[in-house]
């Protein structure tokens, strides 16, 4: 699985509604440039609610599909031009994608905010206003370096802890996984178990389908 963990736009000067972590948060404009606070090595973007069918960074076309996340070829600058051909777009991200190899145990799933519930006579109330979504666990065993722990304690206080969710994609288990792209929050709260011999931890994620 690769996942985008340290946003580098978040650094930038992009519009508000590019950096929102709530895609309901979009920006109308189709053609805008983002300078990053500083100059950066760029190979994942994530992309999240539009209706545009083509996303362009720098120059490389991107076929949207689904929220979450898009490798391209890696660059290395400290401007991004962004093009796309809808009439909106919401949270935009952009840095360096991380693999992370899942342990073979996955489970995927469904959950819902709805609360339906069953009157003294037996029937059933259907729950109103809530809402549902697309949910997975999974468990890293001794897969984050310290690279990838690096990208997790640079991006904790401004975009983890605040409950921003994170892009995924699932490049190498598309053959076993129902989806291939997802935007999901999890636990704010890190703790990390350790390897015995080498800078390597491991960490069960539950992540849930964000909006």
């Amino acid at each position: 699985m690769m996942i985008l963990i340290d946003d580098k736009i978040q650094y930038s000067n992009a519009p508000a509604a590019l950096k929102s972590p709530a895609l309901a948060d979009v920006s109308e404009l189709s053609t805008f440039s983002i300078t990053l606070a500083a100059t950066e090595t760029i190979d994942a973007i994530g992309i999240g609610g539009t209706d545009a069918t083509t996303v362009t960074v720098n120059g490389q076309a991107i076929t949207y599909i689904d929220n979450g996340l898009y490798m391209i070829d890696e660059i290395t600058t400290s401007t991004l031009t962004i093009t796309h051909d809808g009439t909106y777009i919401g949270r935009l991200a952009a840095g360096k994608g991380r693999f992370l190899g899942a342990a073979p145990m996955r489970e995927p799933g469904f959950y819902t905010k709805e609360e339906p519930r069953v009157t003294a006579s037996g029937q059933v109330v259907a729950g109103a206003g809530g809402y549902t979504g697309r949910s997975i666990g999974l468990d890293f065993r001794y897969k984050i370096d310290a690279d990838i722990f690096d990208d997790f304690e640079n991006a904790y206080a401004s975009q983890i802890a605040k409950g921003f969710p994170f892009f995924l994609y699932f490049d190498k288990e598309t053959h076993r996984m129902p989806w291939t792209r997802l935007y999901a929050r999890t636990d704010n709260n890190l703790l990390f178990q350790s390897s015995v011999n080498r800078f390597l931890y491991s960490r069960r994620f539950d992540f849930s389908e964000a909006f």
